[in-house]
Order: C-alpha cells, then sequence, then structure tokens
C-alpha cells in the first residue's frame, strides 16, 4: 500500500493523461502495460522482427508484476513515454543520459536535440571550431509569435537569403526538429548579413499538452529569449572564435528554453586548459554586488566540474575545496579523470548527475532501478528481480539512434557499448548488506545483462551497474533515494503543484497544508507528509529524530559501492560542515583512486526549521513525531481525479544531484 504522497507523484510525473482536456488519467497498472508494450516492440525489433515466444511472453509478465507491485523501476522517459510513437521514432527519448564535447555544429545541434527529448546531457565547451558571425550584424529582428496553445503553426523552418540586400530570414518551425535545427543555422552563417530576421510566429502559444510527448507546450518565449541571447554572443564574437565560456553559454542558453528538469546539464573542463579558473568561476558574475542580475544567469542550468588526469596534490585539493565551501556553490566538481578512464576507456565525460562514464563523440545510457528495501530478507527473490530488470536494461539499449537528427557516431558508440546502468534506491534502509552482498548482487546483475546479450547475439554491454539519485522514483516508491539517508524520521515535503490545478482544492479540503510559493506566483505548494519507520536516525535536543551523518561517513558508504557494486560510478551529493573540510580532504588524497566523482554540499541543520535558517520553506523540513502525528491525523482521504499539470522534476531538491 502506497503512501498518499507516492500516488500523488506518481500520478503528476508518470500517468499519462487519456484525453485532451487531462480530466483523466491512466491508472499505475496501465502505466506499466505502456511499459510491456514498449519492452515487448524492443524485445522483437532486437530478433529481427521475430515474434516473441512463450518463454519470452512469460519473462515479461513476471516483470510487470513486479514494476506494478514498484520493486523494480524503468526509466521514469520510458514510464512517461514508454509505448508512445515517440518511443519508437526517435530513441534518444528513452535515454537519461547523453555526452559530447560540444566542438563543432553539429555537436550542437546533437546537445539541444538531446535536451527537447527529455536526456540530460553532459559536454565539455572546446573552443577552436565554432566562430562566431563573419561580421557584426546590424539590424536584428525577432518576431514574437502571437498563436493561441491550439493554434499549430507550419512544422518545418522557413530560411531565405538575399544576395542583393543581404538580408536574411529564418521562420522557425513548430516541432521539436525545427528547433533542434536553428543553433546550427546560426552557428553555420557564414555570409555578409545587412539584416537577421528570426520568425517564431508559427509556433503555438504556451499551455496545451502536446499529442505525441505528452507535456505541456512551452510556447516560444524561453526559446526566443535564448536565441536572441545567442544572437547577441555571436554577434560580439564576430570574425573569431567562440572562446570557452562562450560555447559554455551557447549550451546553458538552450538549457533555458524548456522550463523543467529535463533540461540538466553538466559541463566539464580539463584542469589542463588555460581557462580553467574563468570556468570554475563562471556562476560568481551571476549577480552584480548590489544583488541585481547580469544578464548570466542561464550559468546555473549546469553543473561544472574540473577533471584531473592526474592526482592533485593535498596543497591543491585543499584550496579547492575551501573555495567550493567559500563561495558555497558546491562547485566546482572533481572528477577523477584516471579513475574514469580505468572503469571505462572511452569515457572523458558524463551525464548531469555523474553516474555514467560517456564517450565525447557521442554517448548515451538507458537507467533502471531496484529497490533494496523491499526484499529485505529475500535475497531470492531480489536476485531474480535483478535478473528480470538487467535484461530489460539491456534490451532498451539495442536500438538505433538513426533519427535524422543526430550524427553517425552516436549510433556507432551505441552499438558498441550497449551501456546499461541498472540503480538502487532504499540502499539505506538494508544496513544488513555489506561489500559481499553488494559484489554478489552486482555478480547477479552482470551476468542476466549478459545472457541477455548472447541471447540476441549482440556485444557484451561495456558497463552494467550503477547508482543515480533516486529522487522523483524514490518518492514514488515510498523508497529513499539512492546511497542517502532521509534528513529525518518525520518529514513534511512542500511539493510545487501550479496554481491553477484543480488538485490543490481537493487537497485543501482534505485539510493539506495549502499555501503561496514564495519564488514562483504561478505556483502553490502542498504539505506531504511522509515518514521513514525502518531508518535508524540520531534524536537532537529537542526530540527530532534528524540526520547528523558526518561527511566521511557518507564518502565510506561511496567507497564501499564503488568498489563492490558500482562499475560506472555513484551519484551522490555528501553533506557536510565547513569544519569537516580537512577530514574530507585527507579523505580524498587516501582514496582518490576509489573516486571518480562526487558532489558537496553545505549541510543545513536538519533540526531547524525553515524560520531558523532565514528561509520561507523547506522543500523537506524535519518535524517531531508529535507535529507529524498532529498533522496527519487532521487529514481526510483524497480522491486523485482531475488535471495533474506537468511539474518541475524536484530530483535535485534535497540536494542529490550535483548542484548548481
Amino acid at each position: 500500500m502506497s503512501s498518499t504522497r507516492a500516488d500523488i507523484i506518481t500520478r503528476r510525473t508518470y500517468n499519462r493523461p487519456l484525453n485532451e482536456e487531462g480530466t483523466e488519467f491512466e491508472t499505475w497498472e496501465a502505466t506499466i502495460g505502456r511499459v510491456i508494450t514498449h519492452q515487448a516492440y524492443l524485445w522483437e525489433n532486437a530478433k529481427d522482427g521475430d515474434t516473441l515466444t512463450p518463454k519470452e511472453w512469460n519473462e515479461l509478465s513476471e516483470l510487470q508484476q513486479l514494476l506494478v507491485d514498484k520493486k523494480v523501476a524503468v526509466a521514469g522517459r520510458t514510464l512517461w513515454l514508454g509505448g508512445t510513437d515517440i518511443s519508437k521514432e526517435i530513441d534518444i527519448s528513452q535515454f537519461n543520459c547523453t555526452a559530447i564535447d560540444a566542438n563543432s555544429i553539429q555537436a550542437i545541434v546533437d546537445i539541444f536535440w538531446s535536451l527537447l527529448n527529455g536526456a540530460g546531457v553532459g559536454f565539455r565547451p572546446v573552443s577552436g571550431t565554432l566562430t562566431g558571425f563573419r561580421s557584426i550584424i546590424p539590424d536584428i529582428e525577432i518576431i514574437p509569435s502571437k498563436r493561441s496553445p491550439q493554434n499549430k503553426g507550419r512544422e518545418s523552418n522557413l530560411e531565405t537569403y538575399n544576395p542583393e540586400t543581404k538580408e536574411w530570414y529564418i521562420g522557425v518551425g513548430d516541432s521539436a526538429r525545427a528547433w533542434a535545427k536553428i543553433p546550427g543555422k546560426l552557428l553555420a552563417l557564414k555570409d555578409r548579413v545587412s539584416k537577421l530576421t528570426i520568425d517564431f510566429s508559427e509556433i503555438r502559444g504556451g499551455g496545451v499538452r502536446l499529442r505525441n510527448y505528452g507535456w505541456i507546450s512551452q510556447g516560444d518565449i524561453g526559446f526566443r529569449t535564448a536565441i536572441k541571447s545567442i544572437v547577441d554572443i555571436m554577434n560580439r564574437r564576430a570574425d573569431a572564435l567562440l572562446s570557452t565560456l562562450d560555447i559554455l553559454d551557447i549550451v546553458n542558453l538552450l538549457g533555458t528554453v524548456l522550463s523543467t528538469r529535463r533540461s540538466a546539464q553538466i559541463a566539464i573542463l580539463d584542469h589542463s586548459n588555460p581557462d580553467w579558473v574563468a570556468f570554475a568561476n563562471a556562476k560568481n558574475h551571476i549577480f552584480n554586488d548590489d544583488g541585481s542580475k547580469t544578464g548570466l544567469e542561464h550559468r546555473t542550468q549546469s553543473n561544472n566540474s574540473i577533471l584531473f588526469s592526474t592526482k592533485p596534490t593535498k596543497k591543491e585539493l585543499t584550496k579547492l575545496m575551501y573555495d567550493m565551501d567559500k563561495g558555497g556553490k558546491g562547485e566546482p566538481g572533481l572528477i577523477n579523470g584516471k579513475a574514469m578512464k580505468e572503469r571505462a576507456p572511452w569515457a572523458t565525460l558524463m551525464n548531469p548527475c555523474a553516474e555514467i562514464l560517456l564517450p565525447p563523440s557521442g554517448g548515451t545510457c538507458n537507467l533502471v532501478s531496484i529497490d533494496l528495501g523491499k526484499f529485505k530478507g529475500d535475497n531470492a527473490n531480489l536476485y531474480k528481480a535483478a535478473k528480470l530488470i538487467a535484461r530489460a536494461n539491456y534490451r532498451q539499449s539495442c536500438v538505433d539512434l538513426d533519427d535524422g537528427i543526430l550524427q553517425e557516431t552516436w549510433k556507432l558508440n551505441a552499438k558498441h557499448l550497449h551501456l546499461c546502468g541498472v540503480s538502487l534506491m532504499g540502499i539505506i534502509k538494508r544496513p544488513d548488506m555489506g561489500s559481499y552482498e553488494y559484489r554478489r548482487l552486482e555478480r547477479v546483475i552482470t551476468n542476466a545483462a549478459y545472457s541477455m546479450a548472447k541471447e540476441l547475439d549482440a556485444p557484451y554491454p561495456k558497463n552494467v551497474t550503477t547508482i543515480k539519485p533516486e529522487g522523483t522514483q524514490s518518492k514514488c516508491y515510498d523508497s529513499t533515494e539512492g546511497m542517502h539517508k532521509p534528513l529525518g524520521k518525520y518529514i513534511f515535503n512542500n511539493v510545487a503543484f501550479s496554481k491553477h490545478d484543480p488538485l490543490l482544492v481537493t487537497l485543501k479540503e482534505a485539510n493539506y497544508n495549502v499555501f503561496a510559493h514564495p519564488y514562483d506566483d504561478s505556483a502553490k505548494l502542498a504539505t506531504l507528509p511522509i515518514s521513514y519507520d525502518d531508518v535508524d536516525f540520531d534524536i537532537d535536543d529537542e526530540g527530532k529524530e534528524v540526520n547528523l551523518e558526518s561527511a566521511i561517513s557518507q564518502l565510506e558508504r561511496y567507497r564501499m559501492l564503488m568498489d563492490s557494486y558500482c562499475h560506472q560510478n555513484v551519484s551522490c551529493t555528501i553533506s557536510y560542515d565547513t569544519e569537516e573540510l580537512p577530514d574530507i580532504v585527507d579523505w580524498l588524497d587516501q582514496y582518490w583512486d576509489s573516486y571518480v566523482a562526487v558532489s558537496f554540499l553545505k549541510r543545513n541543520d536538519p533540526s531547524k526549521t525553515a524560520a531558523d535558517l532565514g528561509y520561507p520553506y523547506l522543500p523537506q523540513e524535519v518535524v517531531t513525531k508529535e507535529i507529524y502525528e498532529a498533522y496527519v491525523n487532521r487529514l481526510q482521504d483524497i480522491n486523485l481525479v482531475g488535471s495533474l499539470e506537468e511539474l518541475k522534476d524536484d530530483d535535485c531538491a534535497s540536494g542529490v544531484c550535483p548542484v548548481k
């Protein structure tokens, strides 16, 4: 029996609407039915169109029950898009993780295409090929759209150039494919232009649910704003190479086009690059001394990390950690490139949450999960479930990626690597599991993925196991996030909803606390309670059961999982106090060879309230048992009927992803 919070977030995030009005939604069972349809499609395609045998259908039936019971999970994008036409037409839509060097016009197009299809992108801004306009374009006209949300425009781009007047016109089409090509058109321009007109008038207005992808249309405002800023950068760099930070800005701006975590990015730069200091400090210039904005807010779009090919000295580590602490951003992150290469010889890049090691010429990975907490004392069924989800994960790697946009290298890399990502949630619920148990589980999972490859006469996957943040899925599964311990036993989770969402009325009538969002006039917050009864906590002076785990204890859990389970990387955020920095530096210096990358986030005292910390609210606030029970006892049952608006993904709300 799942919690009300789990039911609400599941409906919000994964159950597709059944009508255009958004008043009827799939059940969880129907969502999983779509997923199994998608798995059957993948399997038959991998068998060159042969129909599935009764034994194979039986395997899918067993997988279906595990998914319905929320014991294992496929990728969130498969829960949302699996079984739809998009999942068959655009394979990249099913992948969590992508990466490529931002070193060419086509690479920028590939990055934007990945973002538009819901995949997070890792990239390295590479100066040397990309340039600004041939000369400054003195006259720029941007034409906004005035269309209603229901008034779909022409799908393709329209482009004209008058060689006599040297006027260049781009009419932007109303489709993801058309949008993806626009940055490439701008970067490819090498003619002299007297006037540039970019016309967005064919793009439908925001607010309507897109029929194919199923998410809410954004309208032209975000795209128009980003393109205008990119044009300004290229004008400033007329007849010159784009710098490292110019390329960072362009990719970050493309990440602002969609307003959700679908646009997640990580930017990586080698420590040997002469621009690394400017890159590391790129976010220091977002605000002026008086607090006003500088126009560089888009730089918050990526997590920025420095890659070391050799071990930094202890003195260098100390300076980097204290600079990170002083900046308060948890950046730049530190990546051990040598350890990355030892785990993945092809890899120089990572995905935004840093759990997958990816090639610079275009790499992908699809992730699945096992909820360890649901198998306590039941190893036999844990191994059986692990086998089934690992085989399903491999089947998702058997795709073509030839979609008319991505370069051929994406397809070739995927066919060689067949990267899998079998992740774990609920780790903190299993103190009975140690290095031996995780090594045994890793062997079961790896052998299962290999068995699927062998049956399909396809290459073995080059890496199989990982641990991702598990932010949203763990909430839907009433589990805990990846390797992390919750902030406390009794938590008020303040979740954002569109202020127009009719569910808010239902929640308010059921006595849930509903209040204005202090940072977003278009949203409201609702307090959803959750308790972690099977996790041990410390007791503070006020009687709250809170997480006071030291940074070194967290790092030791990371090291254990890296050494015993994970082929790729354990995505985690290490919560720390400034006083712990010397111990952290000592740990990094001693265990650098076991380390690929983690994020560091200065700890908020979990015993404090939002008011104590000077915030108008906290996404997760720890409360006492008495306050929790008083709130829960006043709540009434709710009926999850009606429209749930698309919300921003809160995977990183608790700092599990690398911090922006």
